[in-house]
């Protein structure tokens, strides 16, 4: 349980500091931030690998309440000014998770692979942080469940229309379970 807080509050600072050093920087030249604002690309797609962490009733070996996850973002979104988007965010966890289910009295909850899928609003306050809402489904063989979603991202205009970020993004569960994840990601705008 130690380990895993000690992580978390790294993982955090960390994620911190990389954002902050983000709002640090500066274009090389005027003419390519003008470009950059000046022609808005209306699409993107993006993939971001990641790890979701999950909060579970039951305790695992280790002593925590947390289940770690590889899993990975396929998302497309629709921009409808430098500040304003909204996509379709699809997270997949490439493991199956076998787990207790918080809101029904410890009945146990087994996840194939679930993908969950959100319609998400996207707000840019500056250059290089996003803010992100949006609600969906998880999908699993078993059983469909409803998700709030919310996250920020930090990213950083690179040439040809590319960007590079980090993402923190957080499901509540409706009658679920809650989860948070990690990742870096790689868009492409056109």
């Amino acid at each position: 349980m130690k380990n895993f807080q000690l992580i978390q509050k790294i993982t955090t600072v960390l994620f911190l500091l990389f954002s902050f050093s983000l709002f640090a920087q500066h274009d090389e030249s005027s003419e390519a931030s003008e470009d950059h604002h000046s022609s808005i690309k209306k699409h993107s797609f993006s993939f971001v690998v990641s790890h979701t962490h999950i909060n579970s009733a039951k305790e695992n070996p280790d002593g925590s309440k947390w289940i770690a996850a590889p899993s990975f973002c396929i998302n497309y979104n629709y921009n409808f000014s430098h500040k304003w988007a909204i996509g379709l965010h699809n997270d997949i966890i490439i493991e199956n998770i076998d787990l207790e289910h918080t809101h029904e009295g410890g009945v146990g909850v087994k996840r194939e692979r679930p993908i969950s899928m959100a319609i998400m609003g996207t707000y840019k306050p500056l250059d290089h942080l996003a803010i992100l809402l949006g609600g969906g489904m998880e999908l699993s063989n078993h059983e469909n469940f409803g998700v709030i979603r919310f996250g920020i991202e930090t990213p950083i205009h690179i040439q040809n229309n590319w960007e590079i970020f980090t993402s923190l993004t957080a499901d509540i569960g409706i009658d679920n379970y809650d989860s948070f994840t990690f990742g870096f990601g790689i868009a492409k705008l056109f």
